[in-house]
């Protein structure tokens, strides 16, 4: 143990080199530690090896000798186990952000997206600071002269690439095709086991250029020597070869000096708490998750960034909050099935409104058959609410004629045009919750698909909320329809997959009430959990 270092190794080879096993080099008949250098060309690994060959053991014994030869400080791993569970031994460590397994996927795109937040974050730090490289970063920051960066070499294990890829093809697998690409110069590094090198695509294999093999399932997969990748005993995981075609050895994640494996979760605990108890400082930053429940007090007022519109919750991509501009997009259309939370997104809408506005620059026209938002419905903001078919066509008609009053003048200048000076009065927002229930053979709100693309000109928004069964079908609505084509925004919460795709990318999925995809033009489509709004 070293006075603020924790618990060290002794011969520790510095950079980010680490020791990995023994190789045997039969023609100069001796035996060497196989290290592993994963500061230049070689940061990113791929270990590729068949069933029960080793691969999550080497992937523990890899956190296990950065955690003996770095600090926290210097060295973070997050990880991902689509394996047997075995990186969740090594959890403990305080090198250790964070372990997803298959069974947590709100936790695994949380992991991946902190890494390639890291990426960000330093990409841009290095651009604002005049930093030239990864390697100054490292020497300046070893020196104390970057006191608020808590990351050093930032590692992403992914254990059962293609249990990974089956799973998250064309959502985060492009985002780990980025991070092997970009990462490396920003000092973020990846590691994937893989049962056949051939589960890599080539634009990812080329990048993971530090390759290790265990026993392999069928010695012809082998891209070091087949006939080397023959003479690995089976059944003794732990077993490869290198890429100069020698055999090795693994060594365990243990520190009790055994060399058998029936009792390795003991012995890998046993170094887990070893170095947890050693260490005096502080753990890897922990992997952040979007809260179940978020208050709509914890999101920013509707007044308080006033060009970005207003907050409607937080993001799971950087955990920032996601914001609805009603002056650049008119249109927002939300979908959920029942107890989704598509009434309290409507409540929550209103209320950062009445935040943004006053009562006589925002008024409201509220279509609520089922009177859901009574409650919600902010005093003096509500120029009208319709609880029934009867009552909402005059609403319509009377918000036709507005459409119409508000409609350029043939003699406007260039100059009212640019600043949108030839009308006045409030901007008013129609809001619809329960649309299936008004969209029936005569929906009152038809007569309005005309005059949408004008919408925003005329400082008109509508705000329509619908239940996610049979969307799929409602979608070419003659409204629906237009709003969709006039790059509508979407708060697409909790649904049937099977329901297909409602806006351009996104289909329903189930999620928990009040977590929805937010498709937007200028986003994309992060996952976001919205705002809560109690109904009084």
């Amino acid at each position: 143990m070293v006075e603020g270092l924790g618990l060290r190794a002794s011969g520790a080879p510095g950079g980010l080199t680490v020791p990995l096993g023994l190789v045997d080099k039969p023609f100069e008949q001796r035996r060497e530690v196989l290290f592993r250098d994963f500061s230049g060309s070689g940061g990113h690994m791929l270990i590729v090896g068949g069933p029960r060959s080793g691969k999550s053991t080497l992937l523990r014994t890899l956190v296990a000798s950065f955690a003996l030869t770095h600090t926290p400080r210097e060295a973070q791993f997050y990880g991902l186990d689509f394996g047997g569970g075995g990186l969740s031994a090594v959890e403990g460590l305080p090198h250790v952000g964070g372990v997803a397994s298959r069974l947590d996927p709100d936790r695994v795109r949380r992991t991946v997206a902190e890494v390639a937040g890291v990426l960000a974050r330093r990409e841009e730090f290095f651009r604002r600071e005049g930093i030239d490289s990864v390697v100054t970063y490292r020497r300046l920051r070893a020196a104390g002269r970057l006191p608020g960066e808590p990351w050093g070499g930032v590692f992403l294990l992914i254990d059962g690439w293609a249990a990974f890829r089956q799973e998250y093809d064309g959502t985060l697998e492009p985002v780990i095709n980025d991070l092997a690409a970009r990462g490396l110069g920003y000092g973020v590094h990846l590691v994937v086991t893989a049962a056949r090198s051939m589960e890599i695509r080539p634009a990812l294999k080329d990048q993971l250029t530090n390759r290790l093999e265990l026993r392999l399932g069928d010695t012809l997969d082998s891209e070091f020597d087949r006939k080397v990748a023959a003479a690995v005993p089976a059944g003794v995981p732990g077993r490869g070869q290198t890429p100069d075609k020698l055999h090795w050895m693994a060594a365990l994640p243990r520190l009790d000096g055994q060399s058998r494996a029936s009792d390795l979760a003991e012995g890998t605990a046993s170094l887990v708490e070893a170095v947890r108890t050693a260490w005096p400082g502080e753990a890897a930053p922990p992997v952040r998750l979007l809260p179940r429940r978020l208050g709509a007090r914890d999101l920013p007022k509707g007044f308080e960034r006033p060009d970005e519109g207003i907050a409607i919750g937080v993001s799971e991509t950087d955990l920032e909050p996601v914001f609805v501009n009603f002056e650049k997009d008119p249109f927002l259309l939300v979908v959920g099935e029942s107890e989704s939370g598509k009434s309290a997104a409507l409540r929550l809408i209103m209320h950062k409104l009445a935040e943004r506005y006053s009562a006589d620059q925002a008024r409201f026209i509220v279509a609520d058959y089922r009177r859901s938002l009574m409650a919600a419905a902010p005093e003096g903001f509500v120029a009208s609410y319709s609880t029934t078919e009867a009552r909402l066509t005059q609403d319509v008609i009377s918000l036709k004629g507005v459409f119409e009053k508000r409609t350029p003048r043939e003699d406007i200048s260039v100059e009212e045009l640019r600043a949108r000076s030839w009308w006045h009065g409030p901007r008013l927002f129609l809001i619809v919750d329960d649309y299936d229930l008004v969209a029936t053979a005569k929906n009152p709100l038809g007569v309005l698909a005309e005059h949408l693309p004008y919408a925003r000109d005329v400082g008109i928004n509508l705000i329509i909320a619908r239940n996610a069964s049979g969307i799929s079908r409602a979608i070419f609505e003659p409204l629906l329809q237009r709003m969709r084509d006039l790059g509508a925004q979407g708060v697409v919460l909790s649904g049937d997959p099977k329901e297909g795709e409602i806006l351009p990318g996104v289909r329903p999925r189930p999620l928990p009430p009040g977590r929805a995809q937010f498709a937007t033009r200028r986003r994309g489509r992060p996952l976001v959990q919205l705002g809560w709004q109690p109904e009084e």
